[in-house]
């Protein structure tokens, strides 16, 4: 029994030194393998942004939009406006040639005045809020 612990004890290092040494073999095989090489990255184009942007905004030229401009607002109950017939008259909360509000997809942009051109009416343009974004200045 005794050659037999022996025998398994000798098989057992055999063993541990071969998977040692098959695992420095792997080791040297994968330090062979690695190359390094140095970083290559693209180089831009000598195209200022200002022109890709308007080449962006070009692109944007045909796209419709909804522009509407609002005279003024009333809150009214369902029994005045169901009592409106041809001819009645809606108050507003503006007066008379006070600036009206003109939005773009219902986003406020710029302020005018009402105008009539023959028999149409028109808006004049005072003042945009279109570079800044905000309205605050409106």
């Amino acid at each position: 029994m005794e050659e037999k612990e022996e025998k398994l004890n000798i098989e057992q290092v055999a063993n541990e030194e071969s998977t040692s040494n098959n695992a420095e073999k792997n080791e040297q095989k994968t330090q062979e393998l690695v190359t390094v090489r140095p970083v290559k990255f693209q180089e831009f184009d000598d195209t200022p942004p200002n022109r890709s942007i308007k080449k962006n905004l070009d692109i944007m030229q045909d796209v419709l939009m909804h522009i509407s401009v609002e005279l003024g607002r009333t809150k009214s109950s369902i029994k005045e406006v169901m009592e409106m017939e041809k001819g009645s008259i809606v108050e507003l909360d503006k007066i008379a040639g006070e600036q009206v509000e003109i939005y773009v997809n219902e986003k406020l942009v710029a302020k005018g005045e009402v105008i009539v051109i023959e028999d149409k009416f028109g808006v004049r343009v005072t003042s945009t809020n279109i570079q800044k974004g905000t309205n605050s200045n409106l």
